[in-house]
């Protein structure tokens, strides 16, 4: 078997041959038609209530929520269709504003901006979202008692607030679309610091991961259950939730009421993103997706999360990924002057940070399982983090086929998929 795995914008190709090979895949359709024809289909036939364009009628703005440049999900393509309707409803090109959910994360400029959002019509304007801009931020009430939720003023005093976003499995947050455009998307900082930190609790005097906080679980998370609280605060006139396919490709839309558009798209993904675990693999070859997704540690580490689920204790993973960015963050460099898993848990005790907890997640990873990473990423860096750098692959894949042939190697190139989620009773 010679698989081809994306790697920032090019390909790696790999012979594993001779190998016993596990593909894990998701079984998504192919998107076809063009995301176009499905994104028109899901805002002109709402899941529930009137559709986008009739949504539109006798408003004097919108607003439009669409993720930033660490996401996928085929805004220029998508926003064509989502302005048209706005038009049909009556709401001139110059009264949107297209919002960039940025969460925490830096804002990218201009340029970055054209790249995401394609060739806008003149009198659209583009807000990055700042979470650390007070001036920018609007309390809509409160996240829990005494924490004051902000949203930006756009989502809050818009006239028509649109979400569009693709819903995927989130290693903390349950699922990643739906609810997070608004909040963390376009949350303050502090609340988003306060929200994330719920992942850890305290126990008998020891920070441990919440066990709710898991991909694909949201009843019982307190991440994901608060996040909806967050998101009803200013709910969406309209979520447009997408899902993608193996290439990156829409393959299914559904606009409505947030939590209607959200819970059929997470029920696709479950069907689609989610497989039986089997029996654990020896080997993984894994890698984050290529860009935009294995630019940063931050980023990349989501598909490593994903890959390590299926791996047997004590593994060895192959994980390729650019990380053209490095870290990702500023504020993760403090936990990478010392990455030992207990030393991030202290500091993290005394101090939330949310980039802590991902390199916490980082080096639990590399400490429990031998994990060879392939990356542009600054070796000393990466040793620090518990990688052991591999710059040629093959060579791995080679040292594996000398070593045992009876190993079964998991491969997973196509998409992140995730084991069945156990659901409430």
């Amino acid at each position: 078997m010679i698989v081809n795995l994306p790697y920032g914008r090019d390909r790696i190709a790999l012979d594993l041959r001779g190998l016993r090979v596990r593909s894990l895949m998701p079984s998504a359709p192919t998107a076809r038609g063009g995301s176009s024809r499905v994104v028109g289909e899901a805002l002109e036939r709402s899941l529930e209530g009137p559709c986008l364009a009739e949504l539109a009628r006798g408003r004097h703005n919108a607003t439009v929520i669409v993720p930033d440049a660490t996401r996928r999900a085929a805004l220029p393509e998508v926003l064509p269709k989502v302005l048209d309707r706005l038009r049909s409803g009556g709401i001139v090109d110059s009264s949107v504003t297209i919002l960039v959910a940025c969460g925490t994360h830096p804002r990218g400029g201009p340029e970055a901006m054209g790249e995401l959002l394609g060739s806008l019509p003149a009198g659209v304007q583009v807000v990055e979202h700042d979470c650390r801009d007070p001036e920018a931020l609007s309390t809509v009430g409160n996240l829990r008692p005494g924490l004051p939720l902000r949203l930006h003023r756009k989502a809050v005093e818009s006239d028509l607030l649109i979400t569009v976003g693709s819903v995927r499995h989130h290693y903390f947050a349950g699922f990643g679309g739906g609810p997070k455009m608004v909040f963390p998307g376009v949350g303050g900082y502090e609340e988003i610091q306060a929200n994330h930190s719920l992942v850890l609790r305290l126990e008998e005097g020891v920070f441990l991961r919440h066990p709710r906080c898991e991909p694909g679980v949201l009843e019982g998370n307190p991440v994901a259950e608060e996040i909806a609280r967050a998101a009803d605060l200013r709910p969406p006139d309209c979520a447009l939730c997408l899902i993608e396919d193996s290439a990156g490709g829409i393959t299914w839309g559904g606009a409505g009421p947030w939590r209607v558009a959200f819970a059929a798209a997470v029920e696709k993904m479950r069907s689609w993103y989610e497989i039986p675990p089997g029996p654990p693999c020896d080997l993984m070859v894994a890698c984050g997706g290529g860009a935009p997704t294995d630019e940063t540690l931050i980023q990349a580490h989501k598909g490593l999360d994903a890959a390590c689920r299926f791996l047997a204790p004590g593994g060895e993973i192959l994980y390729l990924a650019a990380l053209d960015g490095g870290a990702g963050s500023e504020d993760m460099q403090e936990f990478l002057d010392d990455p030992r898993p207990q030393s991030v848990l202290r500091r993290l005790s005394e101090r939330w940070v949310q980039y802590g907890h991902t390199t916490f997640r980082l080096v639990e990873k590399t400490t429990n399982f031998r994990t060879r990473l392939h990356s542009h990423l600054d070796p000393e860096l990466a040793l620090r983090l518990g990688f052991e750098p591999a710059p040629d692959p093959e060579v791995v894949v080679e040292e594996w086929r000398q070593r045992n042939t009876a190993a079964t190697v998991g491969v997973m190139v196509s998409g992140a998929v995730y084991p069945h989620t156990r659901q409430p009773k």
